[in-house]
């Protein structure tokens, strides 16, 4: 197989990402297969390694990141080396220079694309946000994750290191097919016994630490992101007299730490070793007693795996990735903070010399899975899956916008007959840059093809959105009852739609309690609608709390004049009490009821009233089978249940019978 491994790195530049991609050139190379590194110098000329398939291409570099070279993607004469190497896959490992590169060859001459997230770039913010201000670290979290996502959904296949990079990547919404291989390393470079005795007594004795003192190692870059404030302060808390801290590498915090060391009053106890040859970093790991590393930011923890392999006990801050690397007091020790450092290397200290030298063969014994033929026969069958898929891949043949959020693909393979039409969000369309004649993996199409009966459920919805506004109970009520999805689908399409902010309950309580109010509606009416449209607890309280007691007394009394219209016969003082009770019971409070029943106008003749009620008195019992003194009797208890008094209904009696 003819393998193109692209990256912004490579040696002899030292950090994990080239450690990885030099390991698996190596391995793959053992194995039979023609593998070339395309990477960068500092230069404007493209320099070729014929005999060793090194591309360097133009770079500039970028002395903040510790001399990273950066190049353009577009590299016209780059492109024709890539030509003439007729690869069989593309692997890339960084995502912009040469990383886009990589892509876009792979794109142009229809090479099947792998990509490695090596890096958690989340742990990297600070390096754009120095002052550490909660809003930009914010803001630069979502555009890490979001170019995560684009750069994971590009690619045939995606390498995680660990479970721990592979969860983040699913996190973020890559739906590539993830493969988990940690990065194998070359343990025989690390054995103690192919290191030279006498080199590794000559490292301990260059940084001035005598044989009977406790020496821990940590070996990486000098950056804030790898903690190293944790060991430093646990050096402090110590009360191992003969406890020391070697500090190996390099890089930008380096200053800064110098000073920590001061601070805490342990500097003649740290000693910062610099920059250090890639060859002779198996001999810092094997002159001293263990390792200590506190970052959180490691996708795999290379350094873990090369202390171990020298057969160095390691202490790691509690992460995924010391999963199966780390058992507690046999290969090493688990901390959170610089206290439980502290009394962790107390525990492993206090140990004979004897019991700490035979943990050596256990911590060797935990490297075996990474080994460099293995790490590579499982990358090659990562490679042979993405082929497979590429050659099963669909070419975008249509594209048609539609006036919904999504976009509808027609797209066919070589060896169909017929084409297929997809709809897909049209956030997917553009993350995805697809033009006609993109090629989409089967994976990528069948997923999208699993998802129409959702895709046309949430076109839907966005229709019912459009012609009135609804809470989400509601929107939930109408994929269940008239769309028919289940519980959790019908949820799921309200989520989008809340992250959308096209469903707003909090908007939605608040707007319509103000125009059902407007409308003459009173409080307890809109209590029952909203109820009814599934806003419930503090949000209804809410909404109903801003709805003035002023608006409130103006509705009643307006309900009242047309409640006036109804009530007759009565006297002014039943009139009220009436309306009063009418008014309570279309849902007002009894303070505004008696309020408005007491004080609004009420034009009425009570003589004619009075009259009125006589008169539908008699008639009411005029043709009853009664005397006419039962029956005057029944008028008279008629008139005062209407509010009228006695000496009112007797007079009016002796005018009608005069």
């Amino acid at each position: 197989m003819r393998i193109g491994l692209f990256s912004d790195a490579y040696l002899p530049d030292i950090n994990g990402v080239v450690s990885s991609v030099a390991t698996l050139k190596a391995a793959l190379e053992k194995l039979g297969h023609t593998v070339f590194v395309i990477s960068n110098h500092k230069g404007m000329n493209i320099e070729y390694d014929e005999e060793n398939h090194i591309l360097h291409l133009p770079g500039i570099e970028w002395k903040k990141m510790y001399g990273y070279k950066i190049s353009s993607p577009i590299q016209v004469m780059g492109e024709n080396y890539i030509r003439k190497m007729n690869l069989d896959i593309i692997h890339v490992h960084t995502e912009i220079g040469i990383g886009l590169f990589a892509r876009q060859m792979a794109k142009k001459y229809n090479i099947p694309l792998v990509y490695t997230y090596h890096t958690l770039y989340e742990d990297y913010v600070h390096y754009v946000n120095p002052r550490e201000i909660e809003s930009v670290d914010h803001t630069t979290k979502r555009i890490v994750r979001f170019l995560s996502k684009v750069a994971g959904n590009g690619p045939m296949a995606v390498i995680a290191p660990s479970n721990k990079t592979k969860k983040a990547l699913l996190s973020y919404g890559v739906t590539t097919p993830i493969y988990i291989v940690p990065t194998g390393i070359d343990l025989s470079e690390y054995k103690i016994s192919n290191l030279d005795p006498e080199k590794v007594k000559a490292v301990r004795k260059s940084v001035h630490i005598p044989e009977d003192h406790h020496a821990v190692v940590f070996v990486g870059r000098i950056a804030k992101e790898k903690c190293i404030e944790m060991p430093i302060e646990a050096l402090s808390i110590s009360k191992d007299p003969l406890l020391e801290l070697v500090i190996v590498g390099a890089g930008t915090d380096e200053k800064y730490y110098h000073e920590l060391a001061d601070q805490y009053g342990v500097s003649n106890r740290i000693h910062f070793t610099g920059k250090i040859a890639k060859e002779k970093i198996p001999y810092y790991y094997a002159a001293f007693d263990c390792f200590v590393s506190a970052s959180l930011s490691e996708t795999q923890g290379m350094t873990y795996l090369e202390a171990l392999a020298t057969g160095l006990p390691v202490f790691g801050r509690r992460d995924e990735v010391l999963d199966g690397l780390i058992d507690e007091g046999v290969t090493g020790y688990y901390f959170d903070d610089a206290n439980e450092l502290a009394q962790k290397w107390e525990v492993f200290f206090s140990q004979s010399e004897e019991r700490r030298k035979a943990m050596t063969p256990l911590c060797e014994a935990k490297t075996k899975d990474y080994d460099t033929e293995l790490f590579a026969q499982k990358v090659l069958a990562v490679y042979q899956q993405a082929m497979d898929d590429y050659h099963m891949a669909y070419q975008v043949i249509k594209i048609d916008f539609l006036q919904s959020d999504f976009v509808q693909l027609t797209v066919k393979r070589k060896h169909d007959e017929e084409s297929i039409k997809i709809k897909i969000p049209d956030d997917d369309f553009f993350d995805l840059k697809i033009s006609v004649n993109t090629i989409l993996d089967a994976y990528t199409v069948e997923n999208y093809v699993n998802m129409q009966g959702y895709y046309e459920a949430v076109i839907k919805v966005q229709r019912h959105l459009s012609k009135a506004d609804y809470s989400s109970y509601e929107i939930l009520q109408y994929c269940q009852r008239r769309l028919n999805l289940d519980a959790q689908t019908s949820r799921s399409i309200v989520r989008n739609f809340e992250d959308a902010r096209l469903i707003n309950d909090h908007q939605y309580a608040m707007e319509k309690a103000l125009v059902w109010h407007s409308y003459g509606q009173n409080k307890l009416m809109i209590r029952k609608k909203l109820e009814k449209a599934g806003i419930h607890g503090e949000l209804l309280e809410q909404a109903l709390d801003q709805l003035s007691d002023t608006d409130e007394e103006i509705n009643a009394t307006e309900m009242a004049k047309r409640l006036l219209k109804g009530i007759k016969a009565q006297s002014e003082r039943m009139m009220r009490q009436s309306l009063i009770n009418k008014l309570i019971k279309k849902g007002y409070s009894v303070d505004i009821a008696h309020r408005v029943g007491e004080s609004i106008e009420i034009d009425t003749d009570e003589n004619e009233a009075l009259k009125q009620a006589v008169a539908k008195a008699q008639r009411l019992y005029g043709n009853k089978p009664l005397d006419d003194n039962e029956k005057l009797q029944k008028v008279r208890l008629y008139c005062m249940r209407r509010g009228f008094t006695s000496s009112q209904i007797e007079n009016a009696l002796e005018e009608i019978n005069d």
